[in-house]
């Protein structure tokens, strides 16, 4: 039934890009909300030539072609394509990468209004082919931007590593795109062979030290690459992944462990019987840590957090495990509230949860406001990929990468699911 579906849907994706390919079409009437339209922009046209935006500018206040088509949108709203930092696309049943499979929830991915994605650990040979064909517009796909894993010895010797399929034909470790990486690494020829596999950016696993740390950032500015860590990468810290400048860091989890270095967490968090769970316990404990000073020097150095809260979101039926959730999304608060710019990452596979769970905890959990969510799953997010020149808000001369909305997210983020149709690079997804 599946497979059913998925063929439909590419009939469909078939019609639409037939409509547009190599058209001039305008968006009449719309309102635009994005991080330079914090207060909406009403009555607007988008003017889209190919695959990116022309002209926005006051409708009626200049008169088109007739040749132009134009789409009447008045009372739809516009919001740029949202970007999931955080997936794992070839992540299916045992680790294993299914094309089909992965074909038919990047089709739903975009379909809700997710444009662009961000893939923090898998087979780049994989990830390659399907990013090639997302890009020229041969399966409807988000974009899909990938990272070439780095950790140390440790790492590589868990069972779950040992047998997967990512480095299937190779070894573990000694694959382009995922590296084991000591003292005695040849930085220069590592990074060179990760940006060789496509990735964007290379990611900071675990069993690190801060100076390795610091040689593998400074290297991969110099070859072009971004560096995306893991928050506690032990043992060096988020603070060591922040000062060596790191683009992007995730999982607020790594954030509690900054502050307890090698301490096992409270076992009076984890107690199913602890009767301490009232939001008076959780700020005291959080408080505890004195967080500022590292919000303070992440916003000195513009590095964005990851904070992955669907991660923990789903620990909160879990008594034993719910002090995750708990310290989390305070965590997530506390640096919002600093400043900090944070991206909405999800940290799941393809069959998880979506970016717009995501967007809708960071508003219900952490005092997000609807607008702050947006432009937290659309600016910043394109910030964090390193797409912000072309990809993130809605202006002239950036893709036209579009989710059009029946009702106003503004009114409630729930609205954000209001989809009347998604536009990617210039393509009507309807």
């Amino acid at each position: 039934m599946r497979h059913i579906i998925f063929v439909l849907l590419s009939l469909q994706f078939i019609y639409c890009h037939g409509q547009t390919t190599n058209s001039i079409y305008a968006l009449r009437g719309v309102t635009i909300i994005d991080a330079n339209n914090k207060t909406p922009l009403t009555n607007q046209t988008i003017l889209i030539k190919g695959t990116t935006i022309l002209k926005v500018f006051t409708s009626d206040s200049i008169k088109l072609n007739d040749s132009i088509r134009v789409i009447d949108l008045k009372g739809k709203y516009v919001i740029p394509g949202l970007i999931d930092t955080h997936v794992h696309i070839g992540q299916e049943d045992n680790g294993k990468a299914d094309r089909d499979s992965a074909e038919f929830y990047l089709h739903k991915m975009l379909l809700s209004g997710i444009t662009s994605v961000r893939d923090m650990n898998g087979d780049a040979r994989f990830l390659a082919c399907l990013s090639r064909d997302a890009k020229i517009g041969d399966i409807p796909s988000p974009d899909i931007y990938y990272s070439a894993l780095m950790a140390g010895p440790e790492f590589w010797k868990e069972r779950r590593i040992i047998a997967n399929p990512y480095a299937k034909g190779g070894i573990p470790g000694q694959m382009p795109y995922w590296k084991l990486v000591t003292d005695s690494t040849d930085i220069v020829l590592a990074v060179a062979e990760a940006k060789g596999s496509g990735a964007t950016g290379l990611k900071l696993y675990t069993d690190i030290k801060k100076e390795l740390v610091i040689k593998i950032v400074k290297e991969a500015k110099r070859q072009g690459m971004r560096v995306w860590s893991h928050a506690a990468i032990i043992p060096a810290y988020a603070i060591d992944a922040i000062n060596a400048g790191v683009e992007v860091i995730s999982h607020a989890d790594g954030i509690v462990r900054e502050t307890r270095g090698d301490e096992p967490f409270p076992e009076a968090w984890k107690k199913r019987e602890n009767p301490a769970t009232s939001d008076e316990y959780w700020n005291d404990e959080l408080n505890k840590f004195h967080l500022n000073t590292l919000f303070a020097r992440m916003n000195e150095m513009n590095t964005i957090f990851d904070a992955t809260l669907c991660v923990f979101e789903s620990f909160i039926d879990m008594p034993s495990q719910r002090w995750r959730f708990e310290t989390a999304k305070r965590i997530i608060d506390m640096a919002h509230k600093a400043g900090v710019k944070i991206c909405t990452g999800t940290d799941t596979d393809l069959r998880g949860s979506v970016v717009q769970d995501e967007i809708k905890y960071l508003v219900k959990y952490c005092n997000f406001s609807p607008i702050d969510v947006i432009i937290s799953s659309t600016k910043i997010g394109a910030e964090a990929i390193g797409i912000d020149k072309t990809c993130g808000t809605i202006e002239p001369d950036k893709f036209a990468d579009l989710l059009i909305l029946d009702k106003n997210p503004l009114d409630d983020i729930k609205n954000i699911e209001s989809v009347n149709m998604v536009i990617k690079s210039g393509l009507i997804y309807k």
